[in-house]
């Protein structure tokens, strides 16, 4: 499919674009780019929540087969520990508690919950096994938070779609 030309693609995109461009203006950085031979090869894209002292791991991704098993997910994963370890501003010149990441599995890869355990994520809950957590701090566990859906009479009989503007795709579903 040439998703140049499809009107959900290219709103996707836009709505990328001025997410984007905010999480510049505010932090400067939400995403890591491996290149290998001089070509992306690569990323790690997070968002950073000063307010609960997190990092969350939105995605990290080697779109060619002929890129796996090089290391280049491991030297993202560790572009970014470095980096999250250096006091930040927004993090009131001081490092995060940690990353957080909801593991998800591309069909023919390795699985990414088995990724981030070899680099030390731990499960956060039990009920959400793809739910996992890294310490920067010495004595941090993440313990999600827990939130009640409540039904609107509104929402009866219809489908409710929520969808977020790090990834273009999302927008295919917000229709």
């Amino acid at each position: 499919m040439d998703k140049k030309g499809d009107r959900y693609f290219i709103e996707g995109a836009e709505v990328k674009k001025r997410w984007a461009i905010e999480m510049l203006k505010k932090f400067g950085s939400f995403a890591k780019i491996a290149y290998l031979n001089g070509k992306p090869a690569g990323i790690i894209q997070y968002q950073l929540r000063p307010d609960e002292r997190l990092v969350v791991i939105d995605c990290i991704f080697v779109p060619e087969k002929e890129n796996l098993r090089k290391g280049i997910g491991k030297t993202l994963f560790q572009s970014l520990l470095d980096d999250m370890q250096r006091p930040k501003l927004y993090f009131g010149d001081d490092t995060p508690s940690g990353f957080v990441i909801s593991a998800f599995q591309v069909p023919g890869r390795y699985p990414q919950s088995e990724f981030f355990k070899r680099m030390g994520f731990k499960q956060a809950c039990e009920d959400y096994p793809s739910l996992l957590y890294y310490s920067l701090k010495k004595d941090f566990v993440y313990k999600p938070k827990t939130r009640s859906y409540i039904p609107q009479e509104e929402d009866k009989g219809r489908a409710l779609i929520f969808y977020n503007p790090n990834c273009p795709f999302s927008m295919y579903f917000s229709e």
